[in-house]
């Protein structure tokens, strides 16, 4: 469970990527926060818009955006033969697919493609939950934030101090050094396990503490510090699995319900969730599918990621559309100074408070991508100009699926910010992201 880069122009679909960023200062990232567009009015454009409502440009672009889709190994050739989504699913062998596009400000955008599973006739739409991997990260970030507004939490207290149920591990690196909740959320912290495997139906399922502990049935090694905390970025699920225990010690509240509390009912996303195992009684479910589209985890069809800050996430694609419009522009959610924080990257990560960033001024982009076994997804927002992307995925060869598509939206929408060059993962030395 982890999400690897795509070299566009590679014969192997997952390759590393090397990638050059800056951030602006905090203050003026919340300048510029607080007046990107500035004339929307957010009540009224958080709803995908109907068909019947779509503007004429916009229907124009999103036909474009449909329909006009090149082979990834072919990104860059004008001339490249052009294919509808269908067409690139089949090719992909990926049943079904949720994506949302928001365009200066307003959410143009949200549809559902092919079937929920290959066994079925059951169509995705917008409201189709689809397991989110590490985008559940995000949701985590803001999460925590809420809580720093509320002034239950600080970003630069010791964890210690809240943790209750469980403490950071004494070693030679942790003792005398404290960990912060923004290094946990930049995965400056030290603390290892980069991922977890998933979970069959039939398995037992281990608790958030013996996740921690690396007691069955947790699949790993207890999670512990591997470098002074602060020094440089290892990306670690391990870390955001203490940030899960730390707002349930300190909400006294299951975490799901502490989401659904501070995150999903602010933002009307009614079809997110924490809970785990997802209930079938949830419905509208995107079922797993390997590399060939064929059903997996079977009889129930999809797996359980136990740790769920880290993986355990399911969402739409309307949801997660209202989410990334609210963390470029609802102050009623995050205010522009916590917002600023979270899209400011903490010094040698790749990372802001949960997302990656790149870029500077009106080039700022947050990004983050998920992949579970059978689950590919991707969600950026270009903050100065109000435009994002969403695409879900319930198959294993979802992820140069998604690439093809963001190039097409590229193309159909005319946004600003190059993909994929002003998304590259900075120089950080000795850090790890992978």
């Amino acid at each position: 469970m982890y999400y690897a880069h795509y070299t566009p122009n590679s014969t192997t679909n997952v390759n590393k990527r090397r990638f050059v960023s800056k951030t602006l200062p905090k203050a003026i990232i919340a300048l510029s926060l607080m007046s990107a567009c500035a004339p929307v009015a957010l009540a009224q454009d958080t709803q995908p818009q109907p068909a019947a409502a779509i503007a004429d440009t916009d229907a124009a672009r999103i036909t474009q955006f449909e329909t006009r889709l090149k082979n990834l190994r072919e990104y860059d050739n004008p001339d490249a033969e052009r294919w509808t989504i269908e067409q690139r699913m089949e090719n992909y062998g990926v049943p079904g697919m949720g994506v949302a596009i928001i365009d200066k400000g307003k959410i143009v955008f949200a549809k559902g493609y092919g079937v929920q599973s290959a066994t079925s006739d059951a169509p995705v739409d917008a409201n189709t939950v689809f397991s989110a991997g590490s985008v559940s990260k995000i949701i985590n970030a803001a999460l925590i934030l809420r809580l720093v507004q509320e002034g239950q939490l600080d970003l630069d207290t010791d964890i210690n101090r809240y943790l209750t149920s469980w403490k950071v591990p004494e070693n030679e690196y942790s003792s005398g050094n404290k960990i912060t909740l923004r290094m946990l959320l930049s995965h400056t912290s030290g603390f290892s396990q980069h991922g977890f495997e998933d979970f069959l139906p039939d398995e037992a399922l281990p608790t958030a503490l013996q996740t921690l502990n690396g007691e069955a049935p947790a699949k790993h090694d207890p999670v512990r510090i591997l470098f002074t905390p602060g020094s440089k970025m290892k990306y670690s699920g391990g870390g955001i699995t203490v940030s899960q225990v730390l707002v349930e010690d300190v909400t006294g509240m299951p975490y799901a319900e502490a989401a659904r509390k501070y995150v999903f009912a602010p933002l009307g996303m009614t079809r997110s969730t924490f809970v785990s195992p997802l209930p079938e009684s949830h419905g509208n479910i995107a079922r797993a599918h390997d590399s060939d589209g064929q059903p997996k985890a079977l009889p129930r069809g999809y797996e359980s990621f136990p740790e769920i800050a880290a993986s355990g996430l399911w969402t739409s694609a309307g949801d997660m559309a209202r989410f990334v419009l609210a963390l470029m522009q609802d102050e009623d959610f995050l205010t522009a100074e916590l917002r600023a924080d979270m899209l400011t990257r903490v010094p040698l990560s790749w990372h802001g408070l949960g997302p990656r960033l790149n870029g500077e001024g009106d080039m700022l982009v947050f990004h983050h991508g998920g992949a579970n076994d059978h689950y590919q997804t991707w969600i950026e927002g270009q903050p100065v100009h109000g435009n994002g992307f969403i695409v879900l995925t319930n198959g294993e060869a979802g992820r140069p699926l998604g690439y093809e598509l963001r190039f097409s939206a590229d193309a159909a929408f005319g946004w600003p910010i190059p993909f994929p060059d002003g998304y590259r993962e900075p120089d950080l030395g000795a850090s790890e992201e992978e």
